[in-house]
């Protein structure tokens, strides 16, 4: 081989290795892209999932606070039914023994 073969062939090979290089630095510029928009997606999908079981997590909390408010509400009503009742029978007692000790004093 002559000398200008072989500057020739190492020109083609040269030449080669460059194709090469740019090709295999657009399959990475667009291996990238294609990675940071799944990881966007992805991030994305997440964030929805996550707000969703937040949601779902309120809903179940806030139905658990109305249950209890609710017991709570329905216990302070009986309560508050009783003492009246005792409150009642109370008064009467304290008008009887006002009555008694009037007419006590009246008497006297």
């Amino acid at each position: 081989m002559s000398k200008e073969e072989t500057l020739q062939k190492i020109k083609q090979v040269e030449a080669q290795i460059r194709t090469m290089k740019e090709e295999a630095e657009r399959e990475r510029e667009s291996t990238l892209r294609n990675a940071r928009r799944e990881a966007l997606e992805l991030t994305e999908q997440f964030q929805e999932q996550a707000e969703a079981r937040y949601r779902e997590i309120v809903s179940a909390a806030e139905a658990q606070i109305e249950s209890e408010r609710e017991k709570l509400l329905a216990a302070a009503r009986e309560d508050a039914a009783r003492m009246t009742g005792q409150g009642k029978a109370n008064v009467d007692r304290a008008v009887d023994l006002v009555l008694g000790k009037f007419r006590g004093a009246i008497r006297a």
